[in-house]
């Protein structure tokens, strides 16, 4: 059958798949009122829903809470749950047999990579391996949760029988049994998602080796933060290129980006507020459907081994146990990515005669193999090889390493046992700030910052995570394996990690800036995010001496970008000295010379700005880097922003030898006139911002033409840039589609009682045909939260429950 492929064809047929898809899914949609019998049960557990499907779920005890969570989490987010676990455990093929990946849509670097390339890498990569090995390590507490929450969840797939939500049924697939190790796997998937080391130092090993006869030019594209950035504690591989694209394309169908992440999060202890102590926080994510998150409250009556009950409010991830953002009665905390260097990428040295021995100081060892069978639906399995050296897998058997006799291996501390479950746990019952110090104790990757605030007026903040210890600060490119001397040492110690409690000014904020100035004795990484959105909570915060909870979480849709502000006045005066004897391109430049900086849907100037430095970059970097490369250089902003305004303000720079800066300036803003008024008609106050810049959230079938306007939402115009407070990232190698933004927006604040306010970007449910699909989009948009904690000990109102009994 040939399938339609106009706009509005795909919405007439789209308009009659509804009613199949609704039927296909009724058997599989949501409980949210009645009696249901959940095996495992020792009593009944209650759940009342708002109305935005936000479960308050009340247990006689933790056991039967964590398999009510288990459940709930299946019955809204089993396909989602199911994608995860399979992507990143390298079974897509499998799933969906082999095909191309889409490299038309991504870059010309996937031509001929195939879904088997991807279940390889991905088994390289070793995500189910670590999350295996920290199975093995786990303490019987953190077991028994994870068990009941996976009896939870497969307790749904048993009540749903043949009825499977419909993307089962299309692919005509049973939902195999959930376990503790698939739970493991999505938690060290989400170290994947913010290591922002490892595509990074890929990145530059490719460009090191483009640049290798031009040592000044790749110098100057090396990541850093500029030395008067705010902290928060005042204390040559060819192939790289395309492992790095792959990984960043493979991941995205499942909202595993390779790169791209931040998030902001700031607090106002009392002595800055009207009242209590207020927390922020909005993780930037890549906004895919269904969300990341979902929004729960849990209550467990207390154990035996408990002082007190078991409650907490916020976001969880559906496949994991327990809270991960948000509050309990005492506590509150938010996090984002520290973004530290938790990757070593060595070059190994192979025997020459007997090339499965690599060299370790005088020593030659064996590398270890395995040969793993990958299934591929429709067709005979093949069989691959993996190699592991004691750093770590042998990145290099992606695609051939440049040295001959040599190969690289990663070593990545996600890879090691750790017990992110137990932190979370310790966080979720913690009462003051040493229960939650204690508790960070546990968290190994990614590294994260933390921001703590308590019922009793305090506030704080620590980074956590195994950070390596090293010899020497690293250069990103691949260091010789074989000199035990640049082996790691060890992990920083906790208790010699950034931390702060109750600092003079009353503030705390984090945006994955500088942790430390350089009188801290470790090295962490380079690879923080650029300063413009710290600068601007810093800027906001000197504005008044008081705050209302309503000043702060409204800084959350605040589009001012300082970037685009210091560049425009860096450069003002080649703008200014643009050859004018074109009246469009004069309106240009006066409007970019004149404008505030506030990149909101309607502004001509964000438009005109955004494209100008688009063309800059490409001009700039594109004669020696080249298309394919140009477009992983500039992907990652930590790489691309601060490097190129630096080359960007020296008219010495080797970048401009045979050329001028003047000249390029020039051209790129009579490049940009030429591409919006081909875009948007020649009128330049039609050029707004979100007519460029949309959004548009897609479910993983959704990128069938003829399905986006069943399972998609938007597109719709879109706010803010890369650098803004209200996130609006898009990639250079696809301008200026968002693809990054505010995953989830929260605010608690302690006035005696917490209360607390949520929102997501899309809805609780995975189920497209449910109306808690989207139903928080209008209300993400429009910067309202949903409350969740009131404020005090009444019971809320729910016109819904749904009785759990055992059975």
């Amino acid at each position: 059958m040939e399938l339609p492929q106009s706009g509005f064809l795909s919405t007439i047929f789209s308009t009659f798949l509804r009613p199949l898809l609704a039927r296909l899914d009724r058997g599989a949609l949501p409980r949210y009122d009645g009696e249901l019998t959940i095996s495992g049960l020792q009593k009944p557990v209650a759940v009342s829903w708002d109305d935005y499907a936000i479960p308050h779920v009340a247990a006689a005890n933790e056991s039967d809470l964590f398999i009510a969570q288990g459940y709930l989490h299946a019955q809204e987010r089993l396909w989602q749950m199911e994608l995860g676990r399979r992507f990143l455990s390298g079974r897509m093929a499998e799933l969906f047999g082999e095909f191309t990946l889409p490299w038309q849509d991504l870059t010309q670097s996937f031509r001929g990579h195939t879904s088997v390339d991807f279940d390889y890498f991905m088994r390289l990569l070793g995500i189910r391996d670590a999350a295996r090995a920290t199975l093995e390590h786990l303490a019987e507490p953190e077991g028994l949760r994870l068990k009941a929450y996976a009896q939870g969840v497969n307790a749904y797939v048993e009540k749903c029988g043949k009825k499977l939500p419909w993307e089962f049924r299309v692919l005509r697939r049973e939902a195999e049994r959930w376990s503790p190790l698939d739970s493991l796997t999505i938690g060290k998937g989400f170290a994947l998602l913010l290591s922002t080391a490892l595509y990074t130092r890929l990145n530059y090993i490719a460009m090191a080796d483009r640049l290798r006869s031009q040592p000044d030019k790749l110098r100057s594209l090396r990541p850093r933060y500029p030395a008067d950035g705010p902290t928060i504690t005042r204390m040559v591989w060819p192939h790289a290129e395309g492992i790095w694209q792959f990984t960043g394309a493979v991941l995205a169908p499942i909202g595993f980006p390779g790169a791209g992440q931040g998030s902001n999060s700031w607090l106002a202890a009392p002595s800055r507020t009207h009242g209590g102590t207020i927390l922020c926080n909005d993780p930037h994510l890549r906004l895919t459907l269904p969300s990341p998150w979902y929004l729960m409250h849990l209550h467990a009556g207390a154990d035996p081994a408990q002082l007190e009950p078991y409650e907490v409010w916020g976001a969880s991830i559906p496949g994991l146990p327990g809270i991960q953002l948000g509050h309990n009665r005492s506590i509150a905390w938010g996090v984002t990515a520290a973004v530290c260097d938790d990757v070593e990428i060595y070059r190994e040295k192979l025997h020459r005669l007997q090339p499965d021995l690599y060299l370790l100081g005088n020593d030659w060892r064996k590398i270890e193999t395995r040969c793993e069978r990958i299934e591929i639906r429709g067709k005979a399995p093949v069989e691959r090889i993996l190699r592991q050296t004691h750093h770590g897998p042998v990145l290099s058997d992606f695609s051939p390493a440049a040295g001959a006799g040599e190969m690289l291996s990663v070593r990545w501390s996600a890879h090691e046992p750790s017990q992110e479950l137990k932190c979370i746990d310790g966080i979720n019952r913690a009462r003051n700030w040493q229960d939650f110090v204690s508790a960070l104790r546990c968290h190994g990757a990614p590294s994260l910052n933390f921001l703590y605030t308590d019922r009793s007026g305090n506030i704080g903040y620590s980074l956590a995570g195994n950070i390596p210890r090293r010899r020497h600060v690293p250069t990103l490119l691949p260091v010789a394996g074989w000199e035990p001397n640049n082996d790691w040492q060890d992990y920083i110690p906790f208790d010699e990690m950034p931390r702060l409690y109750n600092p003079a000014g009353g503030t705390l904020a984090t945006a994955n800036n500088r942790t430390v100035d350089h009188n801290y004795p470790y090295y962490l990484s380079q690879f923080y995010e650029p300063p413009p959105r710290i600068r601007r909570i810093e800027q906001l915060f000197q504005e008044r001496v008081k705050f209302t909870a309503s000043h702060l979480a409204g800084w959350q849709l605040d589009t001012m970008s300082l970037h685009a502000k210091e560049l425009i006045a860096m450069l003002k005066s080649e703008i200014s000295a643009v050859r004018r004897e074109n009246t469009t391109v004069d309106e240009a430049a006066s409007r970019l010379i004149a404008w505030h900086g506030d990149c909101c849907e309607v502004s001509v100037e964000a438009a005109i700005f955004h494209v100008f430095h688009h063309r800059l970059l490409v001009n700039l970097l594109v004669p020696d880097l080249g298309e394919r490369l140009f477009s992983a250089a500039v992907e990652i902003l930590n790489q691309c922003i601060v490097p190129t305004d630096e080359i960007l303000a020296d008219p010495n720079s080797p970048w401009f030898a045979g050329r001028s800066r003047a000249g390029l300036i020039d051209r790129s803003l009579r490049e940009t006139c030429a591409e919006l008024a081909a875009a948007l008609g020649e009128s330049v106050s039609d050029w707004q911002w979100g007519k460029i810049h949309q959004l548009e959230m897609k479910h993983a079938f959704g990128r069938l033409s003829f399905l986006k306007p069943l399972l998609n939402i938007g597109p719709f115009a879109a706010p803010g840039d890369g650098t803004t407070l209200n996130l609006g990232f898009y990639r250079h190698s696809n301008p200026y589609a968002q693809t990054i933004g505010p995953s989830l927006r929260f605010m608690v604040e302690f006035h005696g009682h917490p209360r607390s306010a949520f929102v997501l970007s899309s809805g609780q449910s995975g189920h497209p045909s449910s109306p808690h699909y989207r139903d928080q989009t209008s209300l993400w948009r429009t910067g309202q939260r949903i409350t969740i904690c009131a404020g005090d000990h009444a019971a809320p109102e729910h016109s819904r429950h749904l009785l759990l009994r055992p059975l």
